[in-house]
């Protein structure tokens, strides 16, 4: 029991530690693709690796990545493999230190830094996509609460004494858009830090909890979006698990790095269970069929062409041509996605600004009609 307790402390101690190092690297993503890149133009270029990191270290004006690579140099002058001096800042992803590892035990280092700085060039350029196709949705809905909050805060407390005076019931609508008028108008000073709160709340538990599997659940149910984000997934797992067996990482600790490198739970779960079929001696053909549901998360052409590339021996080369092709579609999904959401967000928009209209006019409506008769 006391040995058991030991190790949950130097776990609980390991997570924490984890933590508060992924805390300090917020805002360092692009640093981390330039020191792949860096690196892999200087070590191309023949300087040795303490040389590299020394250079990459002075050019820097990051106070934060210019201690990590002077812990990774001081590592590196101790003796210590490049791999393992990376892997100690918990700053690179599982795949790139994958990578780095068998380029140093293969003696083709600068080449799989070469490698890895082409395909991370081409997983930015796919995140950039997503983000840019993005933009538009973002905008109108924030349009629409600029919209909302101006009808909420300065058009109806001028209406309310007018809709009260009408006399009559007011329908349930207009009592509804009445309240929540009031509310903001009376409350405001709680109201809007309260929202604005709730918003950061959900974005925090987006992060860091189970949530995440509902708001993924419902982004990949939204038409345009939910196909962009299964492509771009597809695109990625190509990418990944095909660089990582170019460079020669066997097939099961390439599944590994895959899990753990993606952020979509219903994904990572679907690679855990692929990974837990072939380190079984399972093919791939048998591992998809056992899994419920596989052909909705992988196509089932992208499934045959996994299983020509496995009886071929070729697979790597065949999962870095899905890469490809789901890049490809990508980018033609992203251009396509203003077109797809446009009608959606009108008809939002339209149907939540009519239904403020509707609830003010109905009792002044109401009022003339009765005079009428």
């Amino acid at each position: 029991m006391a040995r058991r307790s030991a190790s949950d402390d130097t776990k609980g101690n390991s997570g924490r530690i984890t933590a508060l190092q992924a805390l300090g690297h917020i805002g360092l993503g692009k640093e981390r693709i330039a020191f792949v890149q860096n690196l892999a133009t200087l070590l191309n270029a023949g300087l040795p690796i303490t040389d590299c990191l020394k250079t990459l270290e002075l050019e820097t004006r990051t106070k934060p990545m210019r201690k990590i690579y002077q812990q990774i140099r001081d590592s590196v002058e101790r003796g210590n493999p490049l791999w393992q001096a990376m892997d100690d800042q918990r700053f690179f992803s599982p795949y790139v230190i994958a990578l780095v590892r068998i380029g140093e035990e293969a003696g083709s280092l600068a080449k799989n830094m070469e490698y890895l700085a082409l395909q991370q060039e081409k997983d930015q350029a796919l995140k950039s996509k997503v983000k840019m196709a993005m933009i538009y949705p973002a905008i109108v809905l924030v349009l629409v609460l600029v919209v909302v909050i101006g009808l909420g805060g300065f058009v109806l407390p001028s209406l309310v004494p007018v809709l009260h005076s009408l006399g009559g019931e007011l329908p349930l609508v207009t009592r509804i858009v009445i309240g929540v008028s009031d509310f903001f108008t009376q409350q405001g000073a709680v109201a809007i830090p309260l929202v604005f709160g709730g918003m950061l709340a959900l974005m925090l538990l987006h992060i860091f909890t189970r949530f995440r599997e509902v708001t993924q659940w419902l982004v990949f149910r939204i038409p345009g979006v939910g196909r962009l984000a299964r492509e771009a997934t597809i695109a990625r797992f190509g990418v990944i698990l095909g660089g990582l067996l170019q460079a020669g990482v066997p097939l099961v600790d390439a599944l590994v790095s895959l899990e753990e490198v993606t952020t979509i739970v219903v994904y990572r779960r679907f690679y855990g269970k692929v990974r837990d079929g072939v380190s079984l001696g399972q093919t791939f053909q048998r591992t998809f069929k056992a899994i419920r549901g596989s052909t909705t998360l992988l196509p089932i052409s992208v499934q045959q062409l996994v299983l020509v590339g496995e009886q071929s021996g070729s697979l790597a080369t065949i999962l870095l041509k899905i890469a490809d092709i789901y890049d490809r579609k990508a980018s033609e999904t992203a251009q396509k996605l203003p077109v797809i959401l446009e009608p959606m967000l009108l008809l939002f928009m339209g149907g939540l600004v009519g239904t403020i209209a509707f609830a003010i006019i109905m009792p002044i409506y109401d009022v003339v009609g009765s005079v009428g008769r």
